[in-house]
């Protein structure tokens, strides 16, 4: 028995390191290599079999058949593999292209050659749908006839989150032709491989539910065997702020004032003061600049920019490029951009640049735009439907337009600029109200709802992430000293309010971003990661009264991942939802997903807990069943999240696994968490140094999958 296990671990655990090989082949070689030379190749295949059958066999002489719900997840992993196998040798994959008015019977197969359908598919209609108000797709569709020369044509729509299924193949939307004329569509043929998997995925999920409802499993014997813990949080957190000389700027109350129009920004119609916030925040590294607003600050730029140009605001991380500029600070201005000659000082190193080099260059033309106006898109032009919008003076608005409107567009703004030289700000006030009549007037229906700007407003006003993460990370940290000293009830109340008070002010957030956005704020890592910090305060609060030792875990976890979206969320600008994203498949998605991730991160600083305070045999003892706690729901979590992300697949895509990097190494950390659950043939995990060891090191493949994978391999999941 003993060597049966481990011959199941060995396997998983070379099935791992070929796994992350073959996401180096494709980064290095391409996906095409990694495809035939790892995913497709026999050895693969055979490692997979091998794993296969030496699980079943292990699962046989362990006689888990006498446990239904271990039973059923062992036997539905099995037909998830079984099911892959099939749609690998038997499954026909292919793409056609689709002209209006034109059937098509014959498809392009993935080796380049052709196939033939046992009917024609014709595209009655291709649309493109977009986001109000702008040139931003926010959905494809096409219209598709089937005829198989028996029946009555069927009629389908596709689109990139619904497929249309005829005969037995799966047709799902790909792309277009040029100017949107046309559809490329991509089909699969996979009866078998996909009804055996999706079976799969239905007894994986009764599985789980049953094993944690059971009251004869080991989880449940750690349930009863944990001791209950107190624990509490307080925190301070002091922002200190200097004033220096500052440059010139518009007065606060008429910037906010230019803050309130509509502007054109990130594709999306938003309150120029969204634009500003960005901006100042791409440039600086903060949403204000020596007590200057965002709207100050980019208000600033466009009518004093002789002041502006040489005010060190521009944040230059690498010491190189520093040195590049002239400049031994990490601020530098946009004139030291330039040498006295007015030459461009990066011209040479842009020939080979480095990420350092194109980040800065990046900053000084997002500041040469600013300056020059092109960022303030605040004209619109109602043209039929659609709606246009312009800068100010530019030699792009048509000539055909009323020549009122024209002289307005092309000129209102120098009569402003004539305000702000003579501080003349009543009538600065008046020409910005005038303005924002004009936008209301031309843009009307296609405008953002009064509830939805007031909400963007608000956000803007309070969206402070780092602030929260110092709360809960100094809170943290009180709060694992008081679950070792076990003292003042009163401290509990104040670290119970702190929570509370965090979680409502997340929550607050959330729900204006969803307002904002108009879909749930779970599209990006900014996103996700206030997602998953949310989730974590969720889990504290539900388990303070009866489970307090969670409460310094949950705290620091929640703060420190509140810290890491506030650093690489630098720029967390709210876009329109990528259309492929349009599905509520996304949504059920990543909060599975974020929840697990939350759940391991939360073990991760147990298990550092626990080695800390190792020689406390009571407390280490009660850390320990804790770990082994929180890990069943974190990987029954991250499987069934990963399963979702399948299903999602096969509904837009009609392929429910495509090796991408990302899928991948979910994969992989699913692989290493569920080593500890089989404790019981694995006995090292029975050791609470080394199980919290394995814990720490695991997460690491948590990090690698949610930062490393975008940052390093990328791959169809990098947008996240």
């Amino acid at each position: 028995m003993r060597r049966l296990s481990q011959a199941v671990l060995w396997s998983i655990i070379i099935m791992i390191g070929w796994l992350a090989t073959a996401t180096i082949v494709e980064k290095l070689y391409g996906s095409a290599v990694a495809s035939t030379v790892v995913y497709h190749s026999w050895l693969f295949v055979g490692l997979w079999t091998t794993i296969a059958v030496l699980g079943l066999w292990l699962c046989i002489r362990r006689k888990l058949y006498l446990k239904p719900a271990v039973f059923t997840i062992h036997l539905a992993l099995l037909l998830i593999l079984l099911g892959a196998a099939t749609t690998w040798m038997f499954a026909t994959e292919g793409k056609i292209y689709l002209e209006e008015g034109n059937p098509v019977s014959t498809f392009e197969l993935n080796d380049g050659t052709k196939g033939e359908l046992p009917f024609t598919v014709e595209l009655e209609k291709f649309e493109m749908q977009f986001y109000a108000g702008t040139q931003t797709p926010s959905a494809f569709l096409a219209s598709l006839v089937f005829s198989d020369g028996q029946e009555a044509d069927t009629r389908c729509e596709v689109s990139l989150s619904h497929i249309a299924t005829f005969h037995g193949y799966r047709f799902c939307l790909s792309g277009f032709g040029e100017n949107g004329q046309g559809a490329v569509l991509k089909l699969t043929n996979d009866p078998i491989g996909y009804s055996v998997t999706h079976l799969g995925y239905i007894m994986l999920l009764l599985g789980f539910i049953g094993y944690m409802l059971s009251r004869s499993t080991r989880y449940r014997a750690i349930l009863r065997s944990l001791s209950l813990r107190y624990a509490t949080i307080v925190a301070v957190v002091l922002l200190p702020q200097g004033l220096l000389a500052t440059p010139r700027a518009l007065p606060k109350d008429v910037a906010d004032d230019f803050g309130k129009l509509y502007v054109l920004h990130n594709e999306r119609i938003c309150p120029l003061e969204t634009m500003a916030r960005d901006v100042t925040l791409k440039l600086y590294g903060r949403t204000s600049y020596k007590g200057l607003d965002a709207c100050q600050v980019a208000t600033g730029w466009l009518f004093y920019y002789d002041d502006w140009a040489e005010e060190p605001m521009i944040k230059v991380k690498s010491g190189q490029v520093q040195q590049m500029l002239g400049s031994d600070s990490k601020f530098v201005s946009l004139n030291a951009f330039y040498d006295d000659s007015h030459s461009y000082r990066l011209s040479q190193a842009m020939q080979n640049p480095t990420n350092d080099v194109l980040d800065a260059n990046e900053k000084c033309q997002v500041a040469i735009a600013l300056a020059s106006g092109k960022l303030f898109r605040i004209m619109p032009l109602r043209r039929g439907n659609s709606l246009q919008w312009y800068v100010p003076g530019s030699l792009d608005i048509p000539a055909d337009v009323e020549e009122g409107q024209w002289a307005f567009m092309r000129n209102g703004m120098n009569l402003f600029n004539e305000f702000v030289v003579k501080s003349d700000w009543d009538n600065a006030h008046v020409f910005i109200d005038k303005l924002h009549r004009y936008q209301e007037r031309e843009g009307r229906e296609m405008l953002p709802s009064g509830t939805r700007i007031k909400a963007e407003l608000l956000y803007n006003d309070i969206e402070t992430t780092l602030p929260s993460a110092i709360i809960l990370i100094l809170t943290g940290i009180v709060a694992v000293t008081l679950v070792v000293r076990k003292r003042s009830s009163v401290l509990h109340a104040i670290v119970l309010a702190v929570i509370i008070i965090v979680f409502l002010y997340l929550t607050a957030l959330m729900v204006l971003r969803w307002i904002v956005s108009g879909h749930l704020p779970m599209s990006n890592g900014y996103e996700t990661m206030q997602l998953m910090a949310w989730m974590m305060l969720l889990l504290t609060l539900l388990s303070f009264r009866r489970m307090r030792i969670f409460t310094p875990m949950g705290t620091l976890a929640a703060g420190f991942t509140l810290m890491v979206a506030s650093f690489s969320g630098s720029n967390p600008a709210i876009t329109p939802l990528m259309p492929v994203l349009n599905s509520p498949w996304l949504c059920l998605h990543v909060m599975v997903v974020m929840l697990a991730y939350a759940l391991l991160a939360i073990m991760a600083l147990n298990s550092i807990m626990a080695l800390f305070y190792r020689r406390n045999a009571e407390l280490a003892k009660t850390l320990f069943l804790l770990g082994q706690a929180l890990l069943f729901p974190a990987v029954f979590l991250l499987a069934i999240g990963i399963f979702i992300g399948a299903v999602w697949a096969g509904v837009s895509w009609g392929s429910y696994w495509s090796w991408d990097p990302k899928e991948t190494w979910a994969l992989i950390t699913l692989l290493i968490y569920a080593m500890p659950i089989h404790a019981a043939s694995l006995k090292r995990f029975q050791k609470p140094v080394f199980f919290h060891l394995f814990v720490i090191l695991a997460f690491l493949s948590v990090i690698f999958t949610y930062w490393g994978v975008n940052n390093l391999l990328g791959g169809m999941h990098s947008y996240a």
